[in-house]
């Protein structure tokens, strides 16, 4: 079976399941604690609003059914960035002029702004048990810590984190050692009331930290690997194209052509314009 319903008819069915205790909440010390015994899931979650521009969440949970997530209508959506531990999680974001989907299975992390946005969908297979935690923060809050970068890789992200736009970004990348070792300090942290709080933060951040870092570091093995000739190189035609596109797009980022209708504009497929575009732009 599958449920398919918007983010407004998820938040109806969520109280109808507290109203048959298939849902119950309480709270943990600084933690909102949930438990879900109902009939297409099980499991339960912490939640940490650490700060109003910073959270930091975990999920142990399994679907019974096959969930489907769209249409979440949201004036504004946060920079979230998962690191699922176990299990397998799809997003897309779709709209008349763009779609992307992204995968993440186990030991991988997704950094994802308006990823559902207003055109986006969650699809969360059923009979598998996923275990995720999920830091949030606010995008004001993450462009001001990029402010003064210079790296290329952060300064897309930082253009995207400031922009009045609803396109998404993806970023996704395997977790590391060092993000695997502050995942298990979150997850068994050692303190209580205040402690906890400045602890849980400041794993928060870490977290954050070591996905730019990953960001920056995968962008310079990128650009090593084009100058090193083991990738294929833009002709000054192709480069020329590409920059065209380009122009074409700032000049009008509110309301961007279709891939096809820019392909046609500069006289080549949309396959070789998105292979060529990337390759230029990252």
């Amino acid at each position: 079976m599958r449920i398919n319903v918007s983010y407004n008819q998820y938040a109806t069915l969520l109280d109808e399941l507290r109203q048959n205790r298939w849902i119950t909440t309480r709270q943990n010390g600084k933690a909102l604690q949930t438990d879900w015994h109902s009939p297409f899931i099980t499991g339960h979650n912490h939640f940490f609003n650490l700060r109003p521009d910073l959270k930091i969440h975990d999920w142990h949970q399994t679907f019974l059914e096959r969930l489907e997530l769209f249409d979440p209508g949201l004036e504004s959506h946060p920079v979230i960035l998962i690191f699922l531990l176990q299990g397998y999680l799809q997003a897309t974001h779709r709209d008349s002029t763009y779609y992307c989907e992204t995968q993440i299975k186990a030991g991988h992390n997704l950094l994802m702004l308006n990823g559902l946005g207003k055109q986006g969908t969650w699809i969360s297979p059923y009979g598998l048990s996923s275990q995720t935690v999920e830091v949030i923060v606010a995008p004001q809050t993450l462009a001001a810590y990029l402010d003064n970068e210079s790296i290329a890789a952060l300064e897309r992200l930082r253009q995207r984190l400031s922009a009045d736009l609803d396109l998404p970004y993806f970023h996704s990348g395997a977790i590391t050692p060092e993000m695997q070792m502050v995942l298990h300090q979150y997850l068994h942290c050692p303190y209580e009331g205040v402690m906890q709080t400045l602890y849980l933060e400041s794993k928060a951040v870490e977290l954050i930290v070591l996905k730019l870092a990953q960001i920056k570091q995968m962008a310079q093995e990128t650009d090593g690997r084009n100058l090193n000739g083991t990738q294929r190189r833009l002709n000054a035609q192709d480069r020329e194209r590409v920059c065209q596109v380009r122009e074409i797009l700032l000049s009008d980022m509110a309301h961007p052509p279709s891939l096809q209708q820019l392909a046609e504009r500069v006289g080549i497929g949309d396959y070789k314009l998105k292979q060529d575009f990337r390759m230029a732009f990252g």
